[in-house]
């Protein structure tokens, strides 16, 4: 047994806002992770290691002994060092990536100097990568993929770097970085029609998941995918104190971009997603339906990134706009969230962390009695049970039918971390990965 149950509950530091019954559901299901990740230790892949580093970083006080903690940790180091390796990581990418290992070794080195040495070597891996992915930012190819994105795009390293400081090694690739974006700003020509520079064609692997063929590329307004992760990354740049010639052109031009493809359902305000080129110039008609409440596609990642923007600029008029609509949001029944799953990346553990902040950085009660709705249920998923409704509407909207264990994003992991979190009242170390504070 890793963890001691008692720790948690006598920890001053968590102040209870939940029913003893759903405060004894996330103690049940963080307890019955670290047993099932103790017991198949031997069966984790590299992959598995960076997001058990992350969360075994938040639990170290709950652990029964601070030996057993650091057992782990060095096991857990020693798998990421093989992997890195042996190259088995997505380059810079900021999920399954240098850039995610960056992130959860960095929070690992505040509460443990002694790997400050191991992040260092991370960095400087990440920043060789860096170097040969941005080499190819002059081709046409670069300028017509999804490169841009924050799952495995740059908008991820860009948030990163900013978070390390001015050392010169660091300040390079980062104004290499904004330079690429503010390029990729501007618009371009496409079947004759101008169109913004955010456009790109899909890989293979993104188009299998697309209902339409996209022949003439697409435009993402996702903060996952899309646009979202620009927006959030450029605002943080400015904020910092970069300045670049066009800078604040791209950020408003993303800004504009987004209120531009706003629409309402029922009064809440909704994005199209992954729309056509076709759809994108008014050639086709783009289908305006409600849409998920989540961090991944929804729109509470994306208000929360242009709440953020307005913030940082400053830009009240945006920062109100996004305010008022997440309000409203915060007001609407959990069944019209339309989420299936407990997960951070589209499920309610994600959408429970947006709320959450949102409640920090204003007071507003709306968002604190939506934080605890959603941690409610999250936490009624014990770890691996799945019921057949659940299946069928995961199927539905096709969605994966089990839910991962060792995944920020998309497993248990994830939930609990975030759950722990929120309980505390201190943000998520992953919360800047996920470009949402």
């Amino acid at each position: 047994m890793l963890l001691d149950e008692s720790k948690i509950r006598q920890d001053d530091g968590i102040k209870i806002k939940l029913s003893d019954e759903v405060f004894d559901g996330f103690i049940n299901n963080a307890c019955e992770y670290f047993t099932i990740l103790e017991s198949d230790l031997g069966e984790l892949t590299p992959r598995d290691a960076i997001d058990v580093l992350s969360i075994i970083t938040d639990f170290r006080e709950y652990f029964v002994s601070e030996s057993d903690w650091d057992c782990l940790t060095l096991q857990i180091l020693d798998m990421i060092r093989r992997g890195v390796s042996r190259s088995m990581y997505q380059d810079i990418a900021s999920f399954s990536g240098m850039t995610h290992i960056g992130y959860n070794t960095y929070g690992l080195s505040l509460i443990s100097p002694k790997i400050n040495d191991f992040f260092k070597g991370i960095v400087n891996v990440l920043l060789d990568d860096l170097a040969s992915y941005t080499k190819k930012s002059g081709g046409e190819e670069f300028n017509t993929t999804g490169n841009y994105e924050v799952i495995k795009g740059l908008s991820g390293p860009l948030s990163f770097l900013l978070m390390l400081g001015t050392e010169k090694k660091i300040e390079d690739p980062i104004r290499k970085i904004v330079n690429i974006l503010i390029r990729r700003s501007k618009t371009k020509s496409v079947k004759d029609c101008t169109v913004t520079g955010w456009h790109y064609f899909p890989s293979a692997t993104e188009s299998l998941y697309m209902t339409e063929e996209a022949k003439n590329g697409v435009v993402n307004y996702s903060l996952s995918h899309g646009m979202g992760g620009p927006l959030a990354a450029l605002s943080l740049a400015h904020k910092n104190g970069y300045r670049a010639d066009g800078l604040d052109e791209a950020i408003n031009c993303l800004v504009s971009e987004f209120m531009k493809a706003v629409y309402y359902y029922d009064d809440i305000a909704c994005w199209p997603g992954r729309i056509t080129f076709e759809q994108y110039i008014g050639q086709e008609e783009i289908v305006k339906t409600p849409k998920q409440m989540s961090w991944c596609y929804g729109s509470v990642g994306i208000l929360r990134v242009l709440y953020l923007y307005g913030r940082s600029m400053p830009d009240e008029k945006i920062s109100q706009f996004a305010l008022d609509e997440l309000i409203k949001i915060a007001s609407m029944p959990v069944r019209d969230y339309l989420l299936s799953q407990p997960i951070v990346c589209h499920g309610f553990a994600g959408t429970a962390e947006i709320m959450n902040l949102m409640y920090l950085d204003t007071g507003l009660p709306d968002f604190y009695i939506k934080t605890y709705e959603m941690i409610e249920k999250s936490i009624s998923y014990n770890i691996e049970r799945y019921t057949e409704l659940e299946k069928r509407l995961a199927v539905e909207r096709g969605m994966p039918v089990q839910i991962k264990l060792h995944n920020h994003l998309e497993g248990y992991s994830g939930i609990i971390q975030t759950i722990l979190s929120i309980i505390k009242g201190v943000p998520n170390a992953n919360d800047k990965r996920l470009l949402i504070n």
